[in-house]
């Protein structure tokens, strides 16, 4: 994937010196040696809110009640732009990249698909394919974890869900990886139209379909009063692509490669399946993914910290999650942690609409795969490949069991 070293861009007359952190969200410093995580967290050490030459130039916060400002304050903080630098995402998808009032109208085609209903089911029909995948692959004493189950079971629940088929999901996966991961303009374009072409046919085939897959209520919105362009069935059915393809799968493997390093805990979590929810939801703190965006609506001061308007801020989970301000030992996964809530599925009217799906899979995860397989370790003759960005995560991740 050709990503291009940006150039530094001069710091504004505004943004005061001892903000200025030369900071790359897509390559921290220091992430080869001891992973993302360990990297960004580096950025404690500093100031609350700091300024980067990179990607354009922009701001960053970086403790969790910062943030959730920032997450739930859309008037002043905008999801019209959320990628960083904001050349990346040409084409703006629905409904992420809109703010109320007009979110809402979008919303309501794609919330229905992920109701407690339909999540129930759904967690059902993980469970048995969690089971199928972790059987089949038990007596072989080994796996590349991303290949063999991250990026097969939650994908595979995603291409039922918006009714693709199930044998072009490698495939998917690599057009998905495209456009969330290149971080040239030219390939994700590329990669976006690519998809665009591939689900405009399926929406024509399903427009006035009577299935109650969520690509066939996008086609219907074509029939919506509201409706106003071709775009915005094409946007939100390339975001539930792009979305579905990813983010578990970066989930589950930061899971494993941590209960890979901790025995102790897969044998907890065997003996008392009990605090599997309280176990995933620290994972989630700990792990917390998505790095982006906002563009300011106008000029803002916060913390004595002047935005101005058309500045670019990002809005960095990984690091919300790990704030030692908002939790004790912030970096140690603790299952008996009586924490607050953490941030990272979002807050105010972006939070993901797929939180629930992703709380079911996790469970089935720690319920099925952790309880049938043996104790796991990381494979020490192979080496695991790990990226940044918007989306961190595992390229490759190997394990072995006896």
């Amino acid at each position: 994937m050709n990503n291009p070293i940006p150039l530094l861009t001069p710091k504004p007359d505004h943004v005061p010196d001892e903000l200025v952190v030369d900071y790359d969200y897509i390559r921290p410093p220091g992430m080869e040696e001891v992973g993302v995580y360990n990297a960004v967290k580096r950025l404690h050490d500093g100031p609350d809110i700091i300024w980067s030459p990179r990607h354009g130039g922009h701001w960053m916060v970086t403790r969790a009640e910062d943030v959730r400002f920032v997450q739930e304050n859309y008037e002043i903080f905008s999801h019209e732009e959320f990628m960083i630098p904001r050349t990346l995402m040409p084409l703006k998808p629905l409904p992420l990249a809109v703010d109320p009032p007009n979110h809402a109208r979008y919303r309501a085609v794609i919330n229905p698909g992920f109701m407690p209903g339909k999540v129930a089911k759904m967690r059902d029909d993980a469970r048995d394919l969690t089971i199928e995948l972790t059987e089949k692959m038990k007596p072989n004493g080994c796996c590349e974890f991303l290949s063999e189950f991250a990026r097969v079971m939650p994908v595979t629940m995603f291409l039922r869900i918006v009714d693709l088929p199930l044998d072009r999901r490698e495939e998917f996966v690599e057009w998905g990886i495209a456009i969330m991961s290149s971080y040239d303009p030219a390939d994700r374009m590329a990669a976006q139209m690519r998809v665009r072409e591939y689900l405009k046919t399926i929406l024509d085939e399903r427009d006035g379909g009577e299935g109650d897959d969520l690509l066939t209520r996008v086609a219907a919105w074509r029939r919506n009063p509201r409706f106003q362009s071709e775009e915005e069935v094409l946007s939100m059915a390339t975001l539930l692509f792009a979305g579905g393809l990813d983010t578990v799968a970066s989930e589950l493997s930061y899971i494993t490669h941590y209960l890979a390093q901790h025995p102790e805990q897969q044998r907890r979590l065997r003996e008392e399946p009990e605090i599997i929810p309280a176990a995933r939801e620290e994972f989630l703190r700990r792990f917390g993914l998505s790095n982006t965006g906002r563009i300011l609506t106008r000029d803002f001061e916060y913390k004595g910290v002047l935005f101005k308007k058309d500045e670019m801020i990002m809005v960095p989970n990984n690091l919300s999650g790990i704030d030692d301000r908002a939790y004790d030992r912030p970096m140690e996964v603790d299952f008996d942690r009586n924490a607050p809530s953490h941030n990272t599925f979002g807050n105010g009217p972006h939070k993901c609409v797929g939180a629930h799906l992703a709380r079911a899979e996790i469970d089935v995860f720690l319920e099925e795969f952790v309880t049938r397989i043996p104790e796991f370790r990381l494979d020490p003759e192979r080496r695991n490949v790990e990226h940044c960005g918007s989306v961190p995560g595992f390229d490759e991740l190997y394990l072995r069991w006896d």
